[in-house]
């Protein structure tokens, strides 16, 4: 709707256009203005807008819109004597409006005619002659809702000792004025006795008036709501989807017009087209106990300038968020409720305390700082506050809070301790301590020590309330050599105990012991060499006996250490996610041999169409010629000689790639162990003869019908009797033994594969004579490495033996290939990299001998590479083993089935028990012992020695690991979501403090370290991106037991009060502030302070 603006002025003050899913006004005002002058606030049921020349427009809206996406723009008349403001508002429900306000509403609009006149006057001295009541949210109060049909819903509202209730129902809200008797209740509100209490709800959609009613009981409210909408569509709730509160104000943006669904209403940048902006949006989370929370300024220096809209209830102020800064503000919000810190800044204490001159402090500007935001936050003035500064103090010397990006709460909330703490340190001089021996001493002598040194240079109110004393012991385990220390702490960090499930999978030497897959429950953290010691109690394999590894790929693997951490997850069907062990020699069982492992991996051929043009010049093959081949990759062809020549250069780049598509993997790749004197080709083909398998089945049909010779593609297909069997073959008996070797280690799949199906056909892989038998035998009495005597093995198929009885198949043993004539497979030496991998660079292993013990000798990482392509016409068939986990003949532990790895809830007593647990120094963190004069990976435990009056508990949920997988470092982040469960009341710290005693507790009850909850610092979303909110109360100074303001959700700039203890306990907390029960802290210094206070003012008289 475009406004058509005349030189005369209209004498309608606005117009009203309604559409699909939006409404549009033209407001008519007096005068020029500028849009940044015009003021607008919208709520979802009510639109205000007021101009500097003290027009205004006030509606009470038909039906709800979204009070966030409005889009405006303003026209100046060209003799200025007039300006058009356009505004679209977004309905929520996309309904007809008769017009712009509800029914039983009379708008506020301009003074043009008498008719106006008098409806402004009477809603002036309407106003005026009525009392104002007490405006309480209804956030703040019980409520159930329910809705009984599609057209009627209930709003119980839970106050006590009702008297003098009125309702008034409109389209769009309710406003209840009543009167209550409960003194709890009042008290809690900060509310006069018998005074009138406003409650002004907006209900989800249209309702009709008339019709609702209410009732009154002894303990609630009864709203009967019946709904306008004829479709019967629930509400599910009593508020609308999108509900501000207060009203929002909008300013000019630089945004092109468009709907604004998740802006910063912080956005001030110029606009490049002056005359239409999209709305930017400035609301509050809080409304005000006494008076309207509707902002009555236009908001130009919103940086600088707290929202002081309206008074709001002590303790209910929230902190803006210009951008990331949740982090910053649930901090503060949780300290500024900490009561004897709050109560040190709030009597301005600090101004005499500050220590201007300290090297390592802000001369001051931090605790100042701290002070004016903590007084902001309980004036009981503002609805929020800016506190950026903090974080800029904080950014002058840690680099990393430079920016608006995200940071941990848990850092911030250290470095602001510690800047508080220099700010106000009360040292000025710091003397040098010496060093500390022990010299056969107590610990209580020890640790005092400690303590008056730390305090000689360290004293402030931070110090008072946040700072204990860990007691460090260190041991060596190769002299037993101890050192203890005892440091300085302001918070206890504490790991979590996640468990995950770890599947791991061992394979033994011996072929008549199948492999068995166990499932264990173990903690993240859990290292291999843990998993090795727990496997070792269930199969009875020495520790020292098993070698583990990862599967990448089916073709790779990476091989894994003692210290590396154990993975896992819920189910873990996939290779990558489980760990396999596989039985190993070790050298002491022999003589103290060098023990090589060399890995195995299976793949097939193939194969592709030969028929192909020229890779030069694309001319097609002639009849009665043969293609002249790459020799490296096999997969181009040429006309001859000329076209290979002219290609080479362009096609050597691919060459490399193309060859290794000649290839597919099957099976599992599998490492064999043997003494360095015993690494010849018979022993390794014993024990490939025992591994390979395992994976693979191996088919063998000699009746399949015979694929066709290269010479076969340059005849017509009716020229080619199928059924002659020696002619197909006559290439390849005719061809000598030397050339088939030498193809055999080419990369020829076709020619491969061919000689492959003859080796079958040819009918000579039968039983082995009684010389090969001989022979075997010899093999196998000369190796160590297995004592099963019968090596008679019948071919796998799918975990079971085949009958040789079937007249299709044959028993196939792949010593076979050994001393017979025919070779179904070959062994080609790898690199580790598969992107420079050249076969060609390496000969590859067809027959026993000396050159093949040597080629062993040279590699450790080998392919099998079966003869076939396992197209339907091979002879020979390689599949992979349709056993889930991908090995046949395995059993599966009982663990399987019986473990599962959700994360069970833990409490927070087992995360102070994990922390005083002992642990072993980490390759990185070795202890220089005294005695051994080395660095040692030593046993070090740390517990807790004295106890603070304030406890900050910090629950380590972020977790930062490097680790090197095939030559790549790599770092990764990850959040533990594991459920915690801590008291809220009466925390037992005395089974994790080391200086206290049941001797102690028995005379003394300060020795009783019981704690109460105060504070939360949560933070809810994942390890990289997420939000932090805050849960805190104000407890009774020096008396835990007592709470003077109850438990507050800080969202930022949003406050509200949480009426359910339960919600507490989330899997989002991650700071935990408690206070002691019987420390009451003893401000000696406070006398001072006002003694020196007294002095002054008397000085100044």
């Amino acid at each position: 709707m475009s406004p058509n603006i005349d030189d005369e002025l209209q004498i309608n003050s606005y117009e009203f256009l309604d559409s699909n899913d939006s409404v549009v006004i033209n407001f008519y005002a007096h005068g020029a203005f500028e849009q940044r002058d015009i003021e607008v606030l919208i709520d979802p049921d009510l639109l205000e807008i007021s101009t500097p020349a003290d027009e205004k427009w006030k509606f009470q809206l038909y039906a709800h819109v979204y009070a966030t996406t409005p889009e405006m723009k303003a026209q100046i008349n060209e003799n200025r004597t007039q300006t058009t403001i356009e505004l679209r508002l977004f309905k929520q429900t996309p309904i007809t409006w008769p017009q712009l306000y509800s029914l039983q509403s009379t708008p506020i609009t301009p003074q043009r005619n008498d008719l106006n006149k008098d409806m402004n006057d009477q809603e002036k001295h309407s106003s005026i002659e009525q009392q104002e009541p007490y405006a309480l949210s209804i956030k703040k109060l019980k409520t159930e809702f329910l809705e009984l049909t599609h057209n009627t819903a209930i709003s119980n509202i839970c106050i006590k000792e009702v008297y003098n209730c009125q309702v008034q129902f409109n389209e769009t809200n309710f406003t209840a004025i009543f009167c209550t008797n409960d003194e709890q209740f009042l008290q809690c509100h900060s509310i006069p006795l018998k005074m009138p209490i406003k409650l002004f709800v907006r209900v989800k959609q249209r309702i009709k008036p008339a019709q609702c009613s209410y009732s009154v009981t002894s303990t609630h409210i009864t709203i009967n709501l019946i709904k306008e909408n004829e479709n019967g569509i629930r509400w599910y709730q009593l508020e609308p989807n999108e509900y501000c509160e207060p009203g929002s104000m909008i300013q000019s943006s630089s945004v092109p017009p468009h709907r604004l669904s998740a802006m910063n209403p912080m956005s001030t940048i110029n606009n490049t087209n002056p005359d239409y902006s999209s709305v930017s949006l400035l609301s509050n989370n809080r409304m005000s106990d006494k008076y309207s929370t509707r902002s009555s300024f236009n908001v130009k220096d919103i940086t600088h300038m707290p929202s002081i809209s309206s008074p709001s209830s002590i303790g209910y102020t929230g902190i803006y968020n210009p951008a990331n800064s949740c982090f910053m503000n649930a901090a503060i919000q949780c300290l500024s409720n900490t009561r004897e810190l709050r109560d040190y800044f709030l009597q301005s204490y600090y101004t005499i305390e500050l220590n201007r001159v300290n090297p390592l402090g802000m001369k001051g500007a931090m605790a100042e700082e701290f002070g004016r935001i903590i007084k902001e936050l309980w004036a009981g003035k503002y609805n929020y506050i800016i506190a950026n500064q903090i974080r800029d103090y904080a950014a002058k010397r840690h680099q990393e809070f430079v920016g608006n990006g995200q940071h941990d709460a848990q850092e911030l909330l250290t470095i602001l301790l510690d800047a508080i703490h220099e700010d106000l340190n009360r040292v000025l001089n710091k003397p040098l301590v010496p060093p500390i021996e022990a010299d056969n001493r107590s610990d209580d002598i020890i640790a005092d020590e400690y303590w008056r040194g730390y305090l000689s240079r360290n004293n402030s109110i931070i110090v008072q309330l946040f700072t204990g004393q860990f007691k460090s012991k260190t041991k060596c385990p190769q002299c037993h050599k101890e050192s203890v220390t005892f440091d300085p702490f302001t918070s206890v960090s504490v790991p979590l105990p996640k468990h995950i499930c770890v599947d791991t999978i061992i394979t033994f030497r011996n072929e008549d012991k199948p492999p068995i897959k166990y499932r264990f429950i173990m903690s993240s953290d859990a290292s291999i060499a843990e998993l090795k010691r727990r496997l070792s109690n269930k199969c009875d394999l020495q520790v020292d006996k098993m070698l583990a590894y990862k599967i990448q790929n089916n073709r790779s693997i990476e091989y894994l250490k003692d210290e590396d951490r154990v993975t896992g997850s819920t189910y873990s069907w996939s290779n990558s996610d489980t760990t396999y062990i596989t039985e190993t020699l070790t050298s002491a069982e022999c003589n103290n041999e060098k023990i090589i492992h060399l890995t195995f991996f299976q793949r097939i051929f193939k194969l592709h169409d030969y028929i192909l043009s020229c890779g030069y010049c694309q001319a097609l093959p002639q009849p009665n010629s043969s293609p002249l081949f790459c020799k490296n990759c096999y997969r181009i062809s040429y006309c001859d000689g000329k076209c290979q020549k002219l290609h080479a250069t362009e096609h050597k780049g691919s060459c490399e790639s193309r060859s290794e598509d000649n290839y597919g993997n099957i099976g599992l790749p599998f490492i064999i162990s043997l003494p360095e004197s015993k690494l010849i080709c018979e022993n390794v083909f014993q024990q490939i003869n025992i591994y390979a398998k395992r994976s693979v089945d191996i088919h063998i049909d000699p009746s399949k019908r015979t694929r066709r010779s290269f010479d076969d593609f340059n005849r017509d297909y009716s020229d080619v009797d199928d059924d002659d069997e020696e002619d197909s073959f006559s290439d390849i008996e005719e061809m000598d033994p030397a050339i088939i070797k030498s193809t055999l280690s080419s990369s020829d799949s076709w020619s491969i594969v061919r000689i492959g199906d003859y080796f079958v056909k040819s009918n000579k892989n039968k039983r082995r004579s009684n010389q090969q038998n001989d022979s075997k035998e010899k093999i196998l009495k000369s190796t160590s490495t297995n004592n099963n005597d019968d090596e008679q093995e019948s071919m796998i198929t799918n975990g079971e033996s085949v009958s040789s009885k079937s007249s299709s198949m044959e028993d196939f043993d792949m010593l076979d290939d050994i001393y017979g004539n025919q070779r179904l497979f070959r062994i080609m030496p790898q690199t580790t990299n598969t992107e420079n991998n050249n076969n060609n660079n390496f000969q590859s292993i067809i027959e026993c001998g000396t050159d093949s013990d040597n080629i062993l000798r040279c590699h450790t990482t080998f392919s099998i590479d079966w003869f076939t392509d396992n197209t339907f016409e091979a002879s020979l068939h390689v599949t992979p083993s349709r056993n889930r986990n991908g090995l046949n003949d395995l059993i599966e532990d009982n663990s399987v089935s019986n473990s599962f790895a959700e994360d069970q809830d833990v409490t927070l007593q087992q995360c102070l028990q994990l922390f005083i647990e002992p642990e072993v120094l980490g390759p990185d963190d070795k202890w220089y012992c005294p005695n051994c004069k080395e660095h040692i990976q030593a046993e070090k435990k740390i517990s807790i020695w004295r106890l603070p009056p304030i406890l900050i508990i910090h629950l380590k949920r972020f977790k930062y690991s490097h680790s090197s997988s095939f030559g790549y470092m790599s770092s990764s982040r990850e959040k533990i979501d594991t459920t915690i469960k801590f008291p809220i009341h009466d925390l037992n710290m005395t089974p994790y403090c080391s200086s206290i005693t049941e001797e102690n507790q028995q005379y003394d009850n300060s020795f009783q370290s019981r704690y109460d909850l105060y504070g939360i610092i949560n933070h809810r979303g994942s390890a990289w991106f997420g939000h932090y909110t805050s849960y805190a109360r104000l407890l009774a100074l020096n008396d835990s037991a007592k709470t003077e303001i109850g438990w507050r959700h800080f969202d930022d700039q949003f406050v509200s009060s949480l009426p359910n203890v339960k919600d507490l306990v989330r899997s989002d907390a991650y700071v935990l502030f408690y206070r002691h029960r019987n420390l009451s802290v003893n401000f000696a210094l406070q006398e001072q302070l006002q003694h020196t206070l007294l002095e002054s003012k008397l000085t100044t008289t």
